[in-house]
């Protein structure tokens, strides 16, 4: 074979490996869009948006703890709660009680709990668990349902 063919036959070969990732790419963003059905879901209705709840935002501020390990180690984090209804009255009322719970569950932990708890959202949901219970909301319409910890550090 000559150098000109050897040329043209590692271009066609780079030209059809090119058409087959795009090919699988078209086709894989395709599946994402619709879901596993085929159908594409529709966007929602304008009057399910207004009356889904509103979801208020209320900031704990930042949290110092030190953790259970023998070696001393701080923990810091900043929570923020998203609730629904009518509590932001009740949460700034309460705030020093909640920020107190929030300290004692950051106490209990050692610093490699903390780690696995924070990345798998147990810390999250300890929390909102522990602060519905102190404010007597575990399954009323006004409660937090979210809890979010923007910063997360460790020494």
């Amino acid at each position: 074979m000559s150098s000109k063919t050897k040329v043209i036959l590692v271009v066609l070969i780079i030209l059809l490996i090119t058409l087959a990732v795009v090919g699988i790419s078209y086709v894989t963003s395709k599946k994402a869009v619709s879901g596993p059905s085929g159908a594409v879901t529709p966007p929602p209705i304008e009057e399910q948006i207004s009356t889904a709840p509103k979801l208020g935002r209320f900031d704990l501020g930042e949290f110092f703890a030190t953790s259970r390990d023998e070696e001393l180690h701080y923990i810091k984090i900043q929570v923020e709660l998203g609730y629904t209804g009518t509590l932001d009255k009740e949460l700034e009322e309460r705030k020093a009680e909640l920020r107190d719970k929030v300290i004692n569950i950051l106490m209990k932990l050692t610093m490699q709990r903390a780690k696995e708890d924070y990345i798998d959202g147990f810390l999250h949901k300890d929390i909102e668990r522990e602060l519905n219970n102190i404010l007597e909301r575990s399954t009323s319409e006004s409660r937090i349902v979210q809890v979010v910890i923007p910063a997360f550090l460790i020494n």
